[in-house]
Protein backbone atom coordinates (compact mmCIF):
# COMPACT_ATOMS: atom_id res chain seq x y z
CA UNK A 1 0.00 0.00 0.00
CA UNK A 2 1.40 3.39 -0.86
CA UNK A 3 -0.06 6.90 0.18
CA UNK A 4 0.12 10.26 -1.72
CA UNK A 5 -0.89 13.33 0.39
CA UNK A 6 -2.19 16.56 -0.82
CA UNK A 7 -1.98 19.85 0.78
CA UNK A 8 -4.55 22.84 0.20
CA UNK A 9 -8.29 23.18 -0.02
CA UNK A 10 -9.77 25.68 2.59
CA UNK A 11 -7.50 25.32 5.45
CA UNK A 12 -4.32 23.49 5.22
CA UNK A 13 -6.38 20.69 4.43
CA UNK A 14 -5.00 16.82 4.09
CA UNK A 15 -6.93 15.08 1.27
CA UNK A 16 -4.79 11.36 0.74
CA UNK A 17 -5.01 9.19 -2.27
CA UNK A 18 -4.92 5.06 -1.23
CA UNK A 19 -3.21 2.92 -4.07
CA UNK A 20 -2.02 -0.73 -4.09
CA UNK A 21 -1.03 -1.53 -7.62
CA UNK A 22 -3.48 -0.02 -9.83
CA UNK A 23 -6.41 -0.09 -7.62
CA UNK A 24 -6.64 3.16 -5.69
CA UNK A 25 -9.15 5.27 -3.56
CA UNK A 26 -9.23 9.14 -2.21
CA UNK A 27 -9.65 9.76 1.40
CA UNK A 28 -10.85 12.69 3.03
CA UNK A 29 -11.80 15.05 -0.38
CA UNK A 30 -11.00 18.66 0.09
CA UNK A 31 -8.81 19.86 -2.47
CA UNK A 32 -9.72 20.33 -5.78
CA UNK A 33 -10.82 16.99 -7.47
CA UNK A 34 -8.75 18.32 -10.32
CA UNK A 35 -5.48 18.15 -8.99
CA UNK A 36 -6.01 14.60 -7.23
CA UNK A 37 -7.44 13.04 -10.45
CA UNK A 38 -4.32 14.34 -12.74
CA UNK A 39 -2.29 12.28 -10.42
CA UNK A 40 -4.50 9.26 -10.32
CA UNK A 41 -4.55 9.39 -14.24
CA UNK A 42 -0.52 10.32 -14.09
CA UNK A 43 -0.13 6.66 -11.96
CA UNK A 44 -2.50 4.53 -14.42
CA UNK A 45 -4.75 3.98 -11.11
CA UNK A 46 -7.86 2.68 -11.48
CA UNK A 47 -10.16 4.50 -9.28
CA UNK A 48 -12.56 2.74 -6.76
CA UNK A 49 -14.36 4.84 -4.44
CA UNK A 50 -14.35 8.05 -2.31
CA UNK A 51 -14.46 8.48 1.29
CA UNK A 52 -15.53 11.08 3.00
CA UNK A 53 -14.67 11.42 6.68
CA UNK A 54 -17.19 13.68 7.54
CA UNK A 55 -19.89 16.53 5.91
CA UNK A 56 -18.51 19.89 6.71
CA UNK A 57 -18.23 21.79 3.87
CA UNK A 58 -14.31 21.58 3.50
CA UNK A 59 -14.58 17.70 3.45
CA UNK A 60 -16.55 17.18 0.71
CA UNK A 61 -14.96 19.09 -1.92
CA UNK A 62 -15.65 18.38 -5.37
CA UNK A 63 -18.57 14.97 -4.44
CA UNK A 64 -20.32 16.47 -8.07
CA UNK A 65 -16.85 15.90 -9.87
CA UNK A 66 -16.56 12.29 -8.97
CA UNK A 67 -20.02 11.70 -9.26
CA UNK A 68 -20.57 12.56 -12.35
CA UNK A 69 -17.57 10.14 -13.26
CA UNK A 70 -19.29 7.40 -11.97
CA UNK A 71 -17.03 6.89 -9.10
CA UNK A 72 -18.88 5.61 -5.62
CA UNK A 73 -18.76 8.02 -2.71
CA UNK A 74 -18.59 6.73 0.45
CA UNK A 75 -19.67 8.29 4.10
CA UNK A 76 -21.00 7.20 7.61
CA UNK A 77 -24.68 5.66 7.49
CA UNK A 78 -25.98 9.00 9.30
CA UNK A 79 -24.70 11.52 6.36
CA UNK A 80 -27.37 13.68 5.26
CA UNK A 81 -25.52 14.09 1.87
CA UNK A 82 -25.76 11.33 -0.91
CA UNK A 83 -24.18 8.71 -0.48
CA UNK A 84 -23.64 5.09 -2.62
CA UNK A 85 -22.80 3.27 0.08
CA UNK A 86 -23.42 4.29 3.54
CA UNK A 87 -20.84 3.14 6.63
CA UNK A 88 -21.43 1.07 9.49
CA UNK A 89 -18.92 1.22 12.75
CA UNK A 90 -16.79 -1.90 12.59
CA UNK A 91 -17.32 -2.21 8.92
CA UNK A 92 -14.17 -3.16 6.47
CA UNK A 93 -14.32 -1.70 3.19
CA UNK A 94 -11.41 -3.71 0.82
CA UNK A 95 -9.16 -2.39 -1.51
CA UNK A 96 -6.66 -4.62 -3.18
CA UNK A 97 -5.04 -6.43 0.14
CA UNK A 98 -5.46 -3.29 2.03
CA UNK A 99 -8.63 -3.60 4.43
CA UNK A 100 -9.78 -0.41 5.36
CA UNK A 101 -11.48 -0.52 8.64
CA UNK A 102 -14.17 2.47 9.97
CA UNK A 103 -14.31 3.98 13.04
CA UNK A 104 -17.33 5.76 14.13
CA UNK A 105 -15.91 8.95 15.70
CA UNK A 106 -18.80 11.57 16.47
CA UNK A 107 -18.00 14.61 18.69
CA UNK A 108 -16.38 16.74 16.33
CA UNK A 109 -19.42 15.85 14.15
CA UNK A 110 -21.74 13.36 14.13
CA UNK A 111 -20.92 12.02 10.87
CA UNK A 112 -17.36 11.55 11.61
CA UNK A 113 -15.60 8.49 10.95
CA UNK A 114 -11.75 7.78 11.59
CA UNK A 115 -10.32 4.87 8.50
CA UNK A 116 -7.41 2.24 10.27
CA UNK A 117 -6.05 0.93 6.99
CA UNK A 118 -4.19 -2.63 7.67
CA UNK A 119 -4.21 -1.68 11.78
CA UNK A 120 -1.34 0.62 10.85
CA UNK A 121 -2.34 4.40 9.52
CA UNK A 122 -5.30 6.06 10.78
CA UNK A 123 -6.99 8.45 8.76
CA UNK A 124 -8.37 11.40 11.18
CA UNK A 125 -9.70 13.77 9.45
CA UNK A 126 -11.09 16.54 12.07
CA UNK A 127 -11.49 14.14 14.68
CA UNK A 128 -7.67 13.97 15.54
CA UNK A 129 -5.26 16.64 15.13
CA UNK A 130 -1.73 16.23 15.61
CA UNK A 131 -1.48 17.90 19.10
CA UNK A 132 -5.03 18.60 18.74
CA UNK A 133 -8.58 17.64 18.76
CA UNK A 134 -11.94 19.13 16.48
CA UNK A 135 -13.89 21.67 18.12
CA UNK A 136 -17.23 20.55 19.78
CA UNK A 137 -18.98 23.99 19.18
CA UNK A 138 -20.60 23.88 16.04
CA UNK A 139 -23.76 22.49 14.96
CA UNK A 140 -23.73 18.64 14.91
CA UNK A 141 -21.21 18.67 17.53
CA UNK A 142 -21.11 16.54 20.88
CA UNK A 143 -18.41 17.14 23.67
CA UNK A 144 -19.49 14.10 25.90
CA UNK A 145 -19.42 12.29 22.51
CA UNK A 146 -15.70 13.30 22.01
CA UNK A 147 -14.62 12.72 24.95
CA UNK A 148 -15.71 9.15 24.55
CA UNK A 149 -13.97 9.09 20.64
CA UNK A 150 -10.50 10.05 21.93
CA UNK A 151 -10.70 7.43 24.33
CA UNK A 152 -11.38 4.76 21.72
CA UNK A 153 -8.55 6.45 19.51
CA UNK A 154 -6.12 5.85 22.94
CA UNK A 155 -6.97 2.24 22.87
CA UNK A 156 -4.89 1.85 19.13
CA UNK A 157 -1.53 0.20 19.37
CA UNK A 158 0.75 3.36 19.85
CA UNK A 159 2.50 2.86 17.05
CA UNK A 160 -0.22 3.62 14.81
CA UNK A 161 0.00 6.61 12.17
CA UNK A 162 -2.05 9.33 12.15
CA UNK A 163 -3.08 11.11 9.67
CA UNK A 164 -4.89 14.36 9.82
CA UNK A 165 -7.34 16.43 7.77
CA UNK A 166 -5.47 19.32 8.43
CA UNK A 167 -1.73 20.54 8.76
CA UNK A 168 -1.98 22.01 12.47
CA UNK A 169 0.61 20.21 14.24
CA UNK A 170 4.27 20.46 14.77
CA UNK A 171 3.96 17.75 11.75
CA UNK A 172 2.12 16.44 9.00
CA UNK A 173 1.42 13.08 10.94
CA UNK A 174 2.24 11.52 14.23
CA UNK A 175 1.53 8.20 16.19
CA UNK A 176 -1.03 7.37 18.76
CA UNK A 177 1.44 6.58 21.30
CA UNK A 178 3.37 10.17 20.64
CA UNK A 179 -0.25 12.09 20.94
CA UNK A 180 -0.94 10.34 23.89
CA UNK A 181 2.36 11.37 25.26
CA UNK A 182 1.78 15.35 23.67
CA UNK A 183 -1.77 15.59 23.05
CA UNK A 184 -2.87 17.48 25.95
CA UNK A 185 -6.73 16.65 24.87
CA UNK A 186 -5.62 12.66 25.27
CA UNK A 187 -4.18 13.54 28.77
CA UNK A 188 -7.36 15.38 30.09
CA UNK A 189 -9.82 13.68 32.20
CA UNK A 190 -13.50 13.99 31.16
CA UNK A 191 -14.36 17.20 33.66
CA UNK A 192 -11.62 18.66 32.99
CA UNK A 193 -12.88 18.58 28.87
CA UNK A 194 -15.65 19.30 29.08
CA UNK A 195 -15.09 22.48 31.44
CA UNK A 196 -12.48 23.63 28.75
CA UNK A 197 -14.01 22.79 25.49
CA UNK A 198 -17.61 24.25 26.50
CA UNK A 199 -16.36 27.85 26.55
CA UNK A 200 -16.36 28.44 23.10
CA UNK A 201 -20.51 27.57 22.98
Amino acid sequence: MQIKTFKGGYDSNFTYVIYHEKDCCILDPAVPAKEVLAFVKEKELDLQFVVFLHSHFDHVVDLKVYREKGIPIYGHELTKILIDRRLKDGEIIPLGDTKIKVLHTPGHRYDCICLLLDGKHLFTSDTLFVEGCGRVDFEGSDPELMVNTLEKLKQLPDDVIIYPGHDYGSTETSTVGREKKNNRFLKMGKDEFLKMRLRRT
